[in-house]
């Protein structure tokens, strides 16, 4: 046995290219043993360790650490260079913890912080940190709600022309919820949205706001939170002057009349009013509001709106007033009644139960060619009472009624209302 061994020894040993492995797997062996002995000891900087505030203590007080969520250091290692290369320690090795032992009343402190590795038995030594000492805030927490003030900070006038209007700042929101330490809280008086602009505006401008929180002395309020949003925005709105052709919109027209509508007048037919630029160019008229078909009769109808309901823009006088005279041609005239108790109740809030009058019957003034209201019967009219946007309460509610009429050429002509019960479910 012992000779076969041999064989097989002599064998190898006297095979070159067996000779050749054998002798790079020594080398290889002797390389890595000596590296790991002769390796020299290196200093490294490990960036970005979180810093963990010790908040046992001031729990006992009720106090909460405000501005160390995101508190970091940069920490020097020292070690053999395999032990402290960058795929062997990261900064999840290091525990770097800000040291509470002395908080014991509200206010600012400043903090020690040691440094010390996560493992038991590290490998490598703490050489120093980019920073020995932090400052948090100590306190119990509150929560409140303020005012948003804009504030706009120009280099230059605000508008390009006189051709040109602007109107108050426009934030994205009116309010802020805080959430911050109860001493700084507690000195809050303002909370302002500023932007910078250059002015020589043409356009409307809007940029997302600087939030500034400060006493009633103007000093800064710190350690805030803002609960409410991730940005606020402010927009300075800009609009371009001009004179305007008016025009009125007609709702709830019989089909045959969509392309044929009545004909109307307007006094004074123009009105001087700012828009938004980006608009102008496509604007042609600007409408002073809707006339429903259900308020035009045969003959002469006039109507009175005015400025400061026009939605199309600015006024430059919102106390001016309009007269709209519409003029129907010659129709027919047919006086229908109706029960209510096949009312259509649509749109109510939830929660209720509705229910219109049991015994009433409205009369309903219909207008159109003559052949063709002498075949509407109350089966051709649909009585709806919408709740859509009405302040319902339990009991008896007052609603005004839409009279859909089921032909392309007739409508019903004045308003009427209806008695819709609702029940709390």
């Amino acid at each position: 046995m012992a000779s076969n061994n041999r064989s097989r020894l002599s064998q190898v040993l006297s095979n070159r290219r067996s000779l050749i492995i054998i002798s790079v797997i020594l080398a290889l062996i002797t390389w890595l043993a000596i590296s790991i002995n002769e390796s020299p000891v290196v200093e490294r900087t490990i960036k970005d360790v979180r810093v963990q505030v010790d908040e046992s203590l001031p729990k006992q007080l009720g106090y909460q650490a405000f501005g160390a969520d995101d508190l970091r250091v940069d920490v020097t290692v020292s070690g053999r260079r395999y032990e402290i290369g960058d795929n062997v320690l990261s900064a999840s090795d290091i525990r770097v913890v800000a040291v509470t032992s002395y908080v014991d009343a509200p206010g600012k402190y400043t903090l020690q912080l040691r440094a010390s590795s996560k493992k038991t038995n590290a490998d490598f030594k703490i050489v120093s940190k980019s920073q020995d000492y932090v400052d948090v805030y100590f306190d119990t927490p509150k929560t409140t709600e303020i005012e948003l003030e804009p504030v706009v900070r120009r280099s230059n006038p605000i508008l390009y022309s006189k051709e040109y209007m602007t109107e108050g700042p426009v934030l994205s929101r009116n309010k802020l919820t805080l959430y911050g330490p109860q001493t700084q809280i507690d000195r809050l008086a303002h909370a302002y949205a500023i932007v910078n602009t250059d002015g020589m505006l043409r356009h409307s401008e809007t940029q997302v706001a600087n939030l500034a929180f400060v006493d009633d002395k103007g000093q800064p309020v710190t350690y805030l939170t803002n609960m409410s949003t991730n940005h606020v925005t402010l927009t300075i709105p800009v609009y371009q002057k001009t004179n305007m052709p008016l025009s009125v919109e007609f709702s709830n027209v019989p089909t045959a009349y969509l392309k044929n509508l009545p004909s109307f007048s307007i006094s004074p037919s123009n009105i001087n009013i700012a828009v938004d630029p980006s608009k102008l160019r496509d604007l042609e008229t600007i409408s002073l509001g809707t006339i429903d078909f259900s308020r035009l009769a045969p003959g002469i109808n006039s109507f009175t709106f005015h400025s400061s309901d026009i939605v199309d823009g600015k006024p430059l006088n919102n106390d001016q007033t309009f007269t709209v005279t519409v003029k129907v041609g010659e129709m027919a005239q047919k006086e229908l009644s109706v029960d209510l108790r096949g009312m259509t109740i649509r749109n109510g809030p939830a929660g209720f139960r509705y229910a219109g009058p049991k015994n009433t019957a409205i009369t309903l003034t219909l207008y159109g060619p003559k052949k063709d209201l002498d075949r509407i019967t109350a089966k051709d009219i649909q009585v709806v009472a919408d709740l859509r946007s009405r302040d319902i309460v339990a009991g008896a509610n007052d609603v005004p009624l839409r009279i859909v009429v089921n032909s392309n050429t007739c409508w019903s002509f004045g308003t009427h209302t209806a008695v819709v019960t609702a029940v709390k479910q």
